[in-house]
C-alpha cells in the first residue's frame, strides 16, 4: 500500500522542501523551551532542517533556526543536533549519510523493500532502485530488468547487513523509493561525488 502523501516542509537552512518525516524537527514548546523533536510529535512551534551537517552549520551561522523559532538557540541544542546526526556515521561519512537517509525514508513510508516489492511498484511510478554492495547477481539482474522507463539504479556503499539494519528489516538486498523526492535527490547527490560517480547507472 502506498503511504499517504504528506505536505512537504522546508529546511530553514537550504530552503529545499522534503516530506515532514524526512527532516529533523526542532520545537519551541508552549513554555518557551527549545528541544530536538525526534518523533516529530511534540506540541509547539516547529522548525525543520535537513539531516545533514552542512545544513546544520548553515542554520547555526545564519541564525536561520533562531529566526524560525523566534528565540535564541542555545549552543547545547546545536551540539545535541550534531550528536543526533553522528549516530548514523559510524561507517564513514557517505555510509553514515546513506544510513540516515534510509532511516528517514522508512519513517516517511516512502521505501519499498525487497525485489518483489520493487518489481510490483515500478509499473506504478518511476523509482530510485537501491541494491546492497554485496547483493547477489540474481538480485542485480532482477532490478536491472524491471518494467517501465526512467528508473535509476544505485549500487550502494552499504552491504546487506547495514542496509537491513537501516531499514529495520532482515536480509534486504534491494529496496526502492520514488525517484521524484527530496530523499532520492540527496542519495543521488552523495553518489555524484567524483570518486563514486561510477556507481550510478540508469536502468532502462
Amino acid at each position: 500500500m502506498t503511504a499517504p502523501r504528506q505536505r512537504p516542509r522546508t529546511c530553514v537552512a537550504c530552503r529545499e522542501e522534503s516530506p515532514k518525516r524526512a527532516l529533523v524537527r526542532v520545537v519551541r514548546s508552549p513554555a518557551g523551551e527549545v528541544t530536538l523533536d525526534e518523533r516529530g510529535k511534540l506540541p509547539g512551534r516547529g522548525a525543520y532542517i535537513c539531516a545533514s551537517r552542512q545544513c546544520l552549520e548553515k542554520a547555526r551561522k545564519t541564525k536561520a533556526l533562531a529566526r524560525a523559532l523566534k528565540m535564541e538557540i542555545p549552543e547545547a541544542l546545536y551540539s545535541r543536533l550534531a550528536e543526533h546526526l553522528e549516530t548514523y556515521e559510524e561507517g564513514g561519512e557517505t555510509q553514515g549519510e546513506f544510513k540516515l537517509l534510509l532511516g528517514l525514508a522508512r519513517r516517511a513510508g516512502l521505501i519499498h523493500i525487497g525485489v518483489d516489492s520493487v518489481q510490483s511498484q515500478c509499473a506504478r511510478e518511476t523509482l530510485l532502485i537501491l541494491t546492497a554492495s554485496d547483493s547477489s547477481k540474481a538480485v542485480r539482474d532482477a532490478v536491472d530488468n524491471v518494467p517501465g522507463e526512467g528508473h535509476v539504479h544505485i549500487r550502494m556503499p552499504l552491504g546487506s547487513e547495514d542496509l537491513s539494519a537501516s531499514l529495520g528489516a532482515r536480509n534486504v538486498q534491494a529496496a526502492a523509493l520514488p525517484l521524484r523526492s527530496g530523499l532520492s535527490d540527496k542519495m543521488r547527490l552523495l553518489l555524484s561525488r567524483p570518486l563514486r560517480r561510477d556507481r550510478i547507472t540508469d536502468v532502462s
